[in-house]
């Protein structure tokens, strides 16, 4: 009796579960449907300067719509010929505030172009809400580096430089090393033929 009892209800909770597993699955496919049908919020970033006194501002303002976005890490570069240069050491982002903006000073004696024109970019990376947000411009900041200076500074002599372009120094040191290393062969060589003809005159 008790043996028949509990064969029926594992039946009934057998059924049970296999009418519930599409009532699962519908409401996964339904919300998945809801999510895909869903509009992505749209983000966008915006790269302003100010100058007062002898501050120079650069200054990002992040907005949906209307709406300004707090709480966006933003990091901030200056253009080189190979890479980027973080204006934050470290490569530190900063934060946006409640309306939306994050500043950083920009560096003195930044070198520039020609023209002392230096091309600034914000960067958000990959934000959990809005992705990847990029914006950048121009500016006349930069430190001006005439074409003299900069064949002045190629034909310098530096550890970096090229071969031909060495330290005095460093030539004499590599320079009298040769020559203490050749010199010391050399003698070690007319030694032997010294000894050499030595023993032959003693017989």
């Amino acid at each position: 009796m008790r043996t028949n009892f509990e064969n029926r209800l594992l039946r009934k909770l057998f059924l049970a579960v296999i009418f519930s597993i599409p009532i699962v699955l519908s409401a996964k496919t339904e919300s998945a449907k809801e999510k895909n049908n869903e509009v992505p919020v749209v983000a966008t970033m915006k790269l302003t300067f100010s100058e007062k006194d002898s501050l120079k501002i650069c200054k990002a303002t992040i907005t949906s719509g209307e709406k300004p976005l707090g709480g966006i890490s933003v990091k901030f570069y200056a253009k080189r010929f190979f890479s980027l240069l973080p204006l934050i050491p470290n490569g530190k982002a900063v934060s946006t505030n409640e309306e939306g903006e994050a500043s950083v000073k920009f560096p003195k004696e930044l070198p520039g172009d020609s023209n002392g024109s230096v091309i600034i970019i914000a960067k958000v990376d990959d934000d959990e809400h809005y992705g990847s947000l990029e914006a950048k411009d121009s500016i006349k900041w930069g430190t001006i580096i005439s074409i003299t200076s900069q064949d002045e500074e190629w034909n310098m002599r530096s550890l970096s430089a090229t071969g031909d372009k060495a330290p005095v120094y460093l030539l004499s040191a590599a320079g009298v090393i040769i020559i203490g290393v050749w010199g010391t062969l050399i003698f070690v060589i007319y030694s032997l033929f010294r000894i050499k003809k030595a023993g032959k005159i003693k017989k």
